[in-house]
């Protein structure tokens, strides 16, 4: 998560100065598979794919593959045990409602705003799967 932290927040200004239509018609797509989704797996899935499409939307290749590294390593040890515990009705709806202001804030082209929202939205993962 300090990796997440540190890195994820910069993508924003790569995405409003490159992201197309198309990058944010498939980040609403991912939100309402994951409002949609009926299982934590689903909705882990579409979060997961969520979070890539902001990578892609970086058109930096860096980004991308970090972002499927990351993912690997999320998918490894504890990581899988902690996000089921951690993931509780209410923590699904607060992560639904701040992807949703992220993507707002990326479509508005607000690299600051969404990178604010962004760094929250972390944040907040964060005190779920570790406490404090």
């Amino acid at each position: 998560m300090v990796a997440r932290l540190l890195i994820e927040p910069l993508m924003p200004g790569l995405i409003v100065q490159h992201s197309t239509g198309a990058d944010f018609k498939h980040m609403l797509v991912c939100l309402e598979q994951a409002e949609a989704a009926n299982s934590i797996e689903a909705f882990e899935h579409w979060d997961e794919e969520l979070h890539k499409a902001f990578a892609v939307a970086s058109h930096n290749s860096f980004f991308v593959q970090l972002l499927e590294l990351t993912n690997k390593v999320l998918e490894q040890g504890e990581w899988g045990r902690l996000k089921r515990i951690s993931l509780t009705p209410e923590t699904r709806r607060q992560y639904e409602l701040q992807h949703r202001a992220i993507v707002e804030a990326l479509t508005d082209r607000d690299a600051g705003l969404a990178r604010d929202l962004l760094f929250g939205h972390l944040q907040l993962i964060q005190r779920n799967l570790f406490g404090g």
